[in-house]
């Protein structure tokens, strides 16, 4: 090999320009003086690792290595007559070196026709050289050792040469391994930053506090070309330092992850320059790594640099550090940051805009109740969530729930439709205060810095959103909501229709659904006269024609032909028949059914709860989606034991055809 060649003839070159300058020897100059003493030795060549591969060498690409341990991490380990090597360095190599197993340690000489280890044949011995992702499946070789030393049975210096050919080729990848334990050669730490690196634009950062700006150009894939600042008052910045490697993070509008990785020589961050930077973690160790990623975007590989400007430790703790950086993103082109960082700033977010901004939304008078609780919905036409249509929801109708828990509040409604909120006070507050909470996104996925809001139900929820919320008016017992005042405005997918909302909510209301009502609106189905016998339990159904659930056809079900199962778990009736299943559910402010009309009801158990909810399907056939009503006329219990009962209903499968039905049963 040309570097082994070269290292071997340093010491006569030595003595050859010695004797051209005059040193010793019968044709000198005589001075009488004495002759010089003998010139030092010449240092031993320094660890390095060279490779040179043919043009179609799949394992080298055809390029020529060079590595040291100025600028890599080379392990030479050594067990009986077994060589193992590794390079972390720009690439990352691996090599087994195995003499055939009449040898009990290295020795010099060259070992031909060697195969790939492990699966070499033992008695002539193996090889292999991969990395970078490429290896060979089967190989052909020679090992030659030039000069192994041994410290007792430690391995201490080893000048090894070899050549691989990959799949039985020609083309050859071929290496030199000069290896010496005393080799003390230890990489640089960081360097004086060179003139010219990229600096901030004077004015686009603040002038006092922690900040991290970020400066990306035209075609950078990471920033997308644009320019961000983050400051604590507007974002969460995190910055820890571990073994020399710096995280940061910003959890803001954006969302983003820095790694800032020191040379393997030095344990701290240090002022300088940090050059011929990879990915982090897959960069040299020796020169040390950076990744900036967010965003659902990042680097495959990347380029780049980064420069400590300052840095203090109060111990080993990071208190302040001045960084900025270049990355350029799969060969492409620059992204810039700046990173000011200071443990003592203690600045933080505003809370809420007290008074809230004149001119956003409120309901229109006389379109919401005067008392109790209730939600009330606007949503203009194109708006996704509301699908443009308004919704007032009370509790007399519907289940409005409302928790808050700190700074986060949800509000819940179960009625004729189903809606769920949440809203969040920016993270500087311990619990929501009245004011205005603008420029939001969507819970969970907001800037904790600002708050966040989310409004959602029906099958329909936003990906992504803007808006705000007002807190006009909110009451706490100790830590408890005892009352809220809010309203809000989101759009969806960056639209401009809104969805707007107001939430009036009072622990202390006590309203209630009504009960059933008596006497029933006149006019409902009964069954015609005649049809039904005049004693004895039986369940009787007449179905319209087109009706899904009965076919058109009528049936009636008595004792004496048939087995008719009554129950009554709590305000309930449940019916089996013939194949046939009923349930009809009453408001949920009832404990047991009552004598009344149960109006305006859908499928049970997708009811809204307030209301009341039925179902009759079977033989095979039942409602997506339903209408109906019921009627009891007469209910008697024994405690809590029903015992007798008169109900009739009717029920319009997906908006089609009625399928009505008459129960009178006893015991």
């Amino acid at each position: 090999m040309i570097d082994r060649q070269l290292r071997n003839a340093l010491p006569f070159l030595y003595l050859v320009l010695l004797t051209a300058c005059g040193g010793g020897g019968s044709g000198s100059l005589s001075t009488g003086n004495p002759p010089p003493p003998p010139p030092p030795p010449p240092p031993p060549p320094p660890t390095s690792i060279v490779l040179e591969s043919d043009a179609g060498d799949y394992i080298g690409a055809g390029q020529s290595y060079a590595y040291s341990q100025l600028d890599s991490v080379i392990t030479v380990t050594a067990s009986g007559a077994h060589l193992s090597v590794s390079v972390s360095g720009d690439e990352s190599w691996g090599a087994d070196f195995q003499l055939p197993d009449t040898y009990s340690q290295l020795e010099v000489g060259v070992y031909s026709n060697v195969t790939r280890f492990p699966f070499h044949d033992p008695a002539v011995g193996g090889l292999t050289w991969s990395g970078e992702g490429r290896g060979c499946n089967m190989l052909t070789g020679t090992i030659t050792i030039n000069e192994v030393v041994y410290s007792g049975t430690d391995l201490v210096l080893i000048d090894l040469d070899f050549e691989q050919h990959c799949e039985g080729g020609t083309t050859a990848l071929r290496g030199n391994i000069y290896w010496d334990a005393n080799d003390g050669a230890s990489p640089p730490g960081p360097a004086t930053p060179p003139a010219g690196l990229w600096q901030p634009a004077a004015g686009t950062t603040p002038g006092t506090g922690s900040y991290i700006y970020l400066d990306s150009m035209a075609g950078d894939f990471i920033g997308q070309g644009s320019n961000y600042l983050y400051t604590l008052a507007d974002s969460v910045i995190t910055v820890s330092d571990a073994i020399g490697r710096l995280a940061v993070s910003i959890n803001s509008n954006e969302n983003w992850t820095g790694d800032f990785q020191v040379m393997n020589s030095i344990t701290s961050l240090e002022a300088g320059y940090y050059g011929d930077l990879q990915r982090y973690p897959f960069h040299n160790p020796v020169k040390g790594g950076l990744s900036w990623f967010g965003e659902g975007r990042g680097c495959n590989t990347l380029t780049g640099w980064f420069v400590v400007d300052s840095v203090t430790y109060d111990g080993n703790t990071l208190t302040a550090i001045d960084l900025r950086f270049e990355q350029h993103c799969d060969g492409g082109a620059a992204l810039h940051g700046k990173i000011h960082w200071d443990a003592s700033d203690m600045s933080g977010p505003a809370g809420p805009v007290v008074p809230p901004p004149a001119g956003l939304w409120e309901p229109a008078p006389g379109i919401t109740p005067d008392s109790g609780n209730y939600i009330y919905l606007e949503s203009q036409i194109g708006d996704f969530v509301g699908a443009g249509g308004n919704y007032l929801y009370t509790s007399a109708d519907s289940v409005i729930s409302v928790d808050a828990n700190g700074l986060h509040l949800v509000a819940s409604v179960n009625g004729d439709e189903n809606w769920n909120s949440d809203f969040e006070g920016m993270n500087s507050l311990i619990r929501l205060e009245v004011g205005y909470y603008g420029d939001l996104q969507r819970y969970p996925f907001h800037n904790p810095t600002k708050g966040g809001l989310n409004w959602s139900g029906e099958g329909r929820g936003c990906n992504t959103l803007t808006g705000w919320f007002v807190v006009d008016s909110v009451t706490y017992n100790g830590n408890a909501l005892e009352a809220i005042d809010l309203r809000f405005e989101q759009h969806c997918e960056g639209g401009g229709p809104a969805l707007h909302g107001e939430i009036h909510w009072d622990a202390n209301d006590m309203t209630s659904s009504p009960g059933p009502v008596v006497p029933p609106p006149a006019g409902l189905w009964e069954p015609p006269t005649g049809v039904t016998p005049a004693s004895g339990n039986y369940v009787y159904l007449e179905s319209d024609v087109g009706d899904y659930i009965g076919q058109g056809q009528n049936y009636l079900y008595t004792d004496a032909d048939s087995t008719i199962t009554i129950g009554a778990p709590g305000a309930a009736l449940t019916v089996s028949v013939d194949g046939w299943n009923g349930r009809f559910q009453g408001m949920n402010s009832l404990n047991y059914l009552e004598v009344g009309y149960y109006g305006d009801l859908e499928r049970y158990p997708f009811h809204n709860p307030v209301k009341g909810g039925l179902t009759w399907s079977g033989n095979g056939r039942g409602c997506n989606m339903l209408s109906g009503w019921f009627v009891i006329d007469s209910v008697t219990y024994s405690g809590v034991t029903l015992t007798s009962i008169d109900l009739r209903f009717e029920q319009h499968c997906d908006g089609g055809p009625a399928l009505n039905g008459e129960i009178h049963w006893s015991q």
